[in-house]
């Protein structure tokens, strides 16, 4: 089909697109699974809420000097989803959603750092 192009992942970034935000052309992989990714910055995740895909796999990774966790459901109310440490600035941890759902989860340590992800 002439008249589309490919954009690749550098191109959207640079126009501060991320790769869940670009459109789907024609010849184009699906999103399904797509993974995403959360960034611990300053006692806060961002983006929170983040929307992904059934199958996908976010991926935190910890942008604070200090220790921070990863723990699914709301403060006081862990529901044992998930759970990560990561134990300083650059240190990651994953989890893939296989169902669909609105996932809330926050940091043990600092029970005011709360965020979500929605799964399609």
């Amino acid at each position: 089909m002439t008249g589309w192009k490919t954009w690749t992942v550098a191109t959207l970034a640079a126009w501060g697109l991320g790769v869940l935000d670009a459109p789907l052309l024609p010849g184009t992989p699906s999103a399904e699974g797509a993974d995403g990714a959360v960034e611990i910055r300053i006692f806060s995740f961002k983006p929170s809420p983040l929307s992904v895909s059934k199958g996908a796999t976010v991926t935190w990774t910890n942008g604070d000097d200090i220790t921070h966790t990863v723990t699914s459901g709301a403060p006081g109310k862990k529901d044992a989803r998930f759970e990560g440490r990561l134990a300083g600035k650059g240190t990651t941890f994953a989890h893939t959603f296989s169902e669909p759902g609105t996932y809330q989860y926050h940091c043990e340590r600092h029970q005011a750092m709360t965020g979500e992800i929605v799964v399609k």
